[in-house]
Parts: C-alpha cells; structure tokens; sequence
C-alpha cells in the first residue's frame, strides 16, 4: 500500500503564482461539470417557484465568482499583514543575493547560503513574494474571463 504523506510545510505554503493563476482559472470548469452533473440544483430551484435552468444557475455562479476574484487583494490582505516581516526579509535576502553576484562571491558558502533561504522562503509564501505580479495577471484573468461570460449571455 502506498502511503501519502504531505510534509507539514506542503500544508501552510501559499501557491506560486503560476499554480494559484492555474486553480483559479479551473474552478468555473469544475463548476461547470457540477452543474451539468447535478441537476438538482435547478430542480431544487424550481420546487421553490424559481424558473432556474442550469444555464442560468451557471452563469450567476461564475458572474459571482468574477465578482469576488475583483475583491481578491482586499480579501487576502490579512496574509500580507502577517507575513510582512517574511516579505521584507525575502526581499532582502534577493539584495544581498544580488550584490553578492555583483562583487564576485557566487558559489561561496555564504551566497548557497542566502540562496537556499531565499529559496525557501520563496516555495513557502508562493505569490505573496510577487504580488505585484500576480494581480497583474489576475487582472488579465479576470478580464479574460469577463469577457468569456459577456459572450456566454
């Protein structure tokens, strides 16, 4: 028998931007399968009077989650404010990283080791390390999708 076993730090790690952008872009397609799936959505719906088609259900589903993705920054800012010292000292760490390079010390044991906390900080905060960056391309997946359901409607 296989065992999975998801080391501690797996479990309190931001996503990077790349796997965060990526799960965000899927859930309206998991949605979607489940709405198509489960019809008892509408049928619920219907019972209570609501003239609903799953079409419809749908797509005030995926408004509301364009809705909310708009709030994202403002919604997970809490995450900024606690881990702002680890931000500081990553950036930081990228400094001296680079003036190390800079003044010829890379592959001194001193440079692996800013490196390899650099590093690590990076996997564990994922995207709060380039927000800027992320909710740049948030953006652009937010229009993209806007544009997506305009077209859907």
């Amino acid at each position: 028998m296989i065992r999975l076993r998801v080391p501690p730090t797996q479990l309190t790690r931001f996503p990077d931007t790349c796997e965060a952008l990526f799960a965000i872009a899927l859930c309206p397609v998991l949605f979607a399968i489940s709405c198509w799936q489960t019809p008892q959505i509408a049928q619920f719906l219907n019972a209570r009077g609501l003239g609903f088609s799953m079409w419809q259900v749908f797509l005030a589903g995926f408004g509301a989650y364009l809705f909310l993705l708009n709030k994202h920054r403002m919604f997970n800012h809490r995450h900024f404010e606690r881990h702002a010292d680890d931000i500081a000292w990553h950036r930081r760490l990228c400094e001296v990283d680079q003036a190390m390079i800079a003044a010829g010390l890379a592959g001194t044991d001193a440079h692996m080791t800013v490196s390899s906390e650099s590093a690590q900080l990076r996997k564990q905060l994922g995207f709060l390390i380039d927000a800027d960056n992320f909710y740049r391309r948030l953006k652009v997946l937010t229009q993209v999708m806007g544009w997506v359901l305009g077209k859907l409607k």
